[in-house]
């Protein structure tokens, strides 16, 4: 969202809101980003929902964030691991915005605490990323109180359920013969149709780092057989000429995505690569916040797959414009979601009503993981999918018992 948007928006959000038009009644003429409808949270529930609280507490050894209305009805997410060194943004410039604030006005909410006070200034993934984990907590909220799953609010469902890749992190630690000896096992365990690798050293690329990169890529492939997806993560780890020479390999072994190869600054060098390679699909955008550079990204094919982090791009609806602005471009979005707790259940309900998600999404999968009985429903994945749970608010329950020791944050 820019400044231009926000100004309409602060004028004619809770009018739009009450007859559901359109997002792209807050543009004016000279902005022309593809938008996602807004919800009709006023015609969802019919009286206000004031928004008594929004508290970051810890407990289980996790940081999570609650709104509370004045009925007492709790709205909560799971916090990433950026929050603890995010907390005195979050309570200096962004929970003032939503304290006795209708959350029906959501959309304006988070208008605001971006655009008001000049807190724009802080824009990046630091201050998103607190805003992003109020909307979601007020999203978790909004769906209790309706008594509906999120992607009811948002609109048209169209899958009940994803097929997942096991994402890997090893760059080293193991032998390659290990990590794809585990990998095996993790697609043999969840019936998954595919994995995620790393490649180069992650922001660098030593002698030690291009060894393995290229004697491990083969070996997965040889390993796990042609019937297994594979892509291929650098976290910015080559120049553009090492890019190519490294995606020119994976493509002889048939991976089917390259992510961020180069530095995510490094435009014109993404370009370059993404126009070398022709057999795979160069995708990116973890890191990215503004609308208009995913804009540019898609515009000057920089990628073919945008990536919004819904954490750090600032929630659930700024990751659904992601989505229209790259389908504009007729280019999908694979969103950045290594998560196997609460922390996926907002990708829910995008994958539900997103229709341009691209291939299979991410997973972690841990093979000694232990039954978890804080929260339900357990995160499985059967047959290779996840189901979309049809569960009101985001879809996850917590144990109550957990809240009675929980140490206030801010």
């Amino acid at each position: 969202m820019h400044r231009r948007q926000f100004l309409h928006s602060a004028i004619f959000s809770s009018s739009l809101l009450a007859n559901a038009e359109p997002f792209g009644s807050m543009l004016t003429p000279a902005d022309d980003f593809p938008v996602w409808p807004l919800p009709d949270l006023h015609h969802v529930l019919a009286s206000p929902v004031l928004i008594r609280s929004v508290e970051l507490l810890k407990t289980q050894g996790q940081l999570m964030l609650v709104a509370t209305a004045q009925d007492g009805t709790r709205g909560i997410t799971q916090c990433n691991d950026r929050m603890p060194n995010l907390s005195s943004l979050l309570k200096g410039l962004v929970i003032e915005y939503f304290i006795e604030k209708d959350a029906r006005d959501l959309p304006q909410l988070v208008d605001h605490a971006y655009r008001l006070n000049s807190n724009y200034k802080y824009a990046g993934m630091p201050l998103w990323n607190c805003i992003g984990s109020v909307e979601l907590a007020v999203w978790d909220l909004l769906g209790r109180l309706a008594k509906k799953p999120v992607y009811q609010l948002l609109g048209k469902p169209v899958r009940t359920q994803y097929d997942v890749y096991i994402s890997d992190f090893d760059r080293g630690t193991l032998t390659p013969d290990a990590v794809v000896d585990q990998l095996a096992q993790k697609l043999a365990a969840t019936g998954a149709k595919g994995v995620k690798i790393k490649v180069g050293g992650r922001m660098q690329n030593t002698p030690d780092d291009e060894r393995r990169t290229r004697a491990f890529v083969p070996l997965v492939r040889k390993k796990l057989g042609d019937s297994i997806t594979i892509y291929a993560d650098a976290n910015g780890s080559y120049t553009p000429k090492e890019g190519i020479a490294i995606g020119h390999m994976l493509e002889d072994n048939g991976v089917a995505i390259f992510e961020e190869p180069c530095n995510f600054e490094d435009e014109d060098g993404l370009r370059n690569v993404n126009r070398a390679l022709t057999k795979l699909r160069l995708a990116g955008g973890e890191q990215d916040t503004s609308l208009y550079r995913f804009d540019r990204l898609a515009r000057t094919d920089v990628y073919d797959l945008l990536q919004p982090d819904l954490y750090y791009n600032g929630g659930i609806l700024r990751a659904l414009q992601v989505a229209e602005i790259a389908r504009k471009y007729n280019k999908s979005i694979a969103p950045h979601t290594p998560k196997a707790d609460p922390l996926i259940a907002p990708f829910w309900h995008l994958a539900a009503v997103c229709p341009n998600l691209y291939g299979l999404q991410e997973t972690v999968f841990d093979l000694a993981s232990k039954p978890v009985t804080w929260y339900t429903p357990p995160i499985r994945i059967q047959n290779g999918a996840i189901q979309i749970p049809n569960l009101p608010g985001l879809g996850i329950t917590y144990d109550e018992t957990i809240w009675k020791t929980a140490e206030r944050i801010v």
